[in-house]
């Protein structure tokens, strides 16, 4: 997945390819479902982000999201009113990498500053906003995915072991998941992140990567 939201962020050539690769980027660091970031024709109870869902901070200070050093912040914090699991107001944070790419503070903080320029734009503004026809506009699902796709081909179907078709939404949320369990995360902070109320996101791990299977060999010879 990593990868391949790299190739997303190669490719921005307009307001709305530029902002669909923050919107990834950001997305994908939280876990988030597509309804919480996205525009979606049928909005459930989950409540999509808003600016002011949003909070930066440097060494334990808050910086105002209208500050122009937003992006000098070494953590976000990102509170979810409604979600699809009837939690209400859960709040999770993600701190700065030294990816110039890859980073969740510098991605929500283009997103923020961005739309905070648009005319008529306020905290109220949903986070898939984007300038288009000198209106605001908002992202949704079908430009996600086509953006995730183009990557894919764009990077090779074959060094993926995953064909473009295969490639949704739900992608991000999943690649997250099996991201933070390649990066030796504990279980509890898998679920943390991306608001699992149990295990239930080992069902995106891929059974067929065998990275996860390096060393489990070795370790079975320790059992007497």
């Amino acid at each position: 997945p990593v990868d391949v939201i790299r190739t997303v962020a190669h490719n921005q050539t307009t307001e709305t390819t530029q902002a669909t690769a923050q919107l990834i980027i950001g997305a994908f660091f939280f876990a988030c479902r597509s309804c919480e970031y996205l525009k979606v024709s049928r909005p459930g109870q989950t409540k999509q982000l808003r600016i002011r869902n949003l909070q930066f901070a440097r060494n334990g200070t808050v910086i105002p999201n209208t500050s122009p050093t937003l992006n000098a912040a070494d953590c976000v914090s990102i509170t979810f009113e409604m979600q699809k699991n009837d939690m209400k107001h859960e709040t999770v944070t993600q701190w700065a990498t030294n990816d110039p790419v890859m980073c969740p503070v510098r991605a929500w903080a283009a997103i923020v500053s961005r739309i905070l320029k648009y005319k008529g734009a306020t905290e109220e503004t949903h986070v898939s906003a984007v300038w288009r026809k000198k209106k605001i506009e908002y992202i949704d699902a079908t430009t996600v995915i086509s953006a995730l796709q183009v990557a894919v081909k764009a990077y090779g179907e074959s060094a993926l072991g995953i064909e473009a078709h295969e490639i949704g939404t739900h992608s991000l949320r999943s690649g997250a998941a099996m991201a933070m369990y390649l990066g030796g995360c504990p279980v509890y902070s898998i679920m943390l992140i991306g608001r699992w109320r149990s295990t239930a996101f080992l069902q995106y791990i891929r059974k067929q990567i065998a990275k996860f299977t390096v060393d489990v060999s070795q370790k079975m010879l320790a059992v007497p």
